[in-house]
């Protein structure tokens, strides 16, 4: 299976709550950093938070815009939409370690809003 298809099967997870594959795909050393700070260590440590997130989020869409492969990191851009008490949406990026067994090993993601302006375009 190739990276591409384990992130893309890693994001639809999140979707259909269907978690069942994760200790496929991820290490058990796994180090999970998300975009606005927590930080999970280990698999349970992973497990647990899914568990908790997706009792209380739905994930509308995440959708892949782009990967890039590079030796055992992969980048990943990407489009996040979910509800919890109202709906949000933003923009992302995840850094991804992958160890020599194909697991990812290291996670790290990034937002930015997904509104985007251009304040000096020129009319």
């Amino acid at each position: 299976m190739t990276r591409e298809v384990i992130i893309a099967e890693y994001f639809q997870m999140w979707i259909t709550k269907d978690f069942s594959k994760l200790t496929e795909y991820f290490a058990p050393e796994i180090c999970y950093t998300e975009c606005y700070g927590p930080q999970y260590v280990g698999l349970d440590e992973v497990q647990q938070w899914i568990k908790n997130e997706s009792a209380k989020q739905t994930v509308l869409e995440w959708q892949i815009d782009e990967i890039k492969s590079v030796d055992n990191q992969s980048f990943v851009k990407w489009f996040f939409k979910a509800h919890e008490q109202t709906t949000y949406e933003f923009d992302g990026v995840s850094v991804i370690q992958w160890n020599a067994e194909g697991k990812i090993s290291k996670l790290d993601e990034y937002q930015s809003k997904s509104d985007h302006i251009r304040p000096y375009q020129i009319k």
